[in-house]
């Protein structure tokens, strides 16, 4: 059961990875800051109103747009700078996944460095994953790759040469999904065939292959979409289910976006 106090409500958890929710406070600005205890490591976003932030790691004043950083066992405080409270998109991080890509950024132990960031157009598309999250928009990959960003924030990450056993191994998962593209891969199963961890085996793959590997995979069911539309008669909700999406309206935007075309107009256009 994920929360973000020791003594909070329970959070949805639409992941292994994450607890998710939105969290309100309505508050008087001239009573004093009350100290409160997280119960775990912890993400979160001002959606709207200010407060002076202060935790064991710093202080800051979050505004909307503000991203917001919390470590397990960790004592803080918030002071409402404006009457009206605030409202705040919020995750609660899966400690031992945090750890495990604590250990594939080449650090010592998995905590924020950090209090708060402003608001800033790189922290614009943060403050998105991490709303998107919250109601449950936001797919295991990115959640890795967020965690990640979070645990540097601060920090120069270590970058790390790409071992030839470690670009071998993606490199044989990357075969693979060109011919299973139609399986429902999870990230843990691509991880697991490379035999690397999750953020390790993302890196890499990143590195190795130019994209993500989703990214990757997408592509893969999205050529083997294209070649069946112009080899055969088969019907385009057919083909779409077959070469493994299940939503065929992410299909068709997919599509689109790719190939210029709607896979009705490349078939006609052959």
């Amino acid at each position: 059961m994920f929360r973000i106090e020791v003594d909070g409500p329970a959070l949805s958890s639409p992941s292994p990875l994450y607890g998710a929710g939105e969290a309100r406070c309505v508050s008087n600005p001239h009573a004093p800051a009350a100290e409160r205890l997280y119960v775990g490591p912890a993400l979160g976003v001002v959606i709207s109103g200010a407060v002076d932030y202060r935790s064991q790691t710093g202080r800051a004043t979050a505004v909307p747009g503000s991203i917001v950083f919390a470590n397990a066992g960790e004592y803080f405080s918030c002071r409402h700078l404006q009457a009206g409270g605030n409202r705040r998109a919020v995750l609660a991080l899966d400690p031992q996944t945090l750890n495990e890509i604590a250990d594939g950024c080449g650090l010592d132990e998995a905590v924020f460095t950090v209090a708060a960031l402003p608001p800033s157009r790189r922290g614009a598309a943060l403050y998105g994953a991490i709303r998107r999250a919250a109601t449950g928009g936001l797919g295991d990959e990115a959640v890795v790759e967020l965690m990640a960003w979070a645990l540097t924030a601060g920090r120069e990450p270590g970058a790390g040469a790409i071992s030839s056993a470690d670009r071998s191994r993606v490199l044989a998962v990357a075969r693979h999904l060109d011919e299973a593209f139609a399986e429902p891969f999870t990230l843990e199963a691509m991880a697991a065939l490379a035999g690397l961890s999750r953020f390790h085996f993302i890196r890499v793959f990143r590195a190795v292959v130019g994209e993500s590997p989703q990214q990757y995979l997408i592509a893969a069911r999205l050529r083997a979409a294209a070649d069946r539309l112009l080899d055969s008669r088969e019907p385009v909700t057919a083909i779409a289910l077959g070469v493994g999406f299940n939503d065929i309206s992410h299909f068709n935007a997919s599509f689109r976006r790719t190939f210029g075309l709607s896979p009705s107009d490349l078939r006609r256009a052959a």
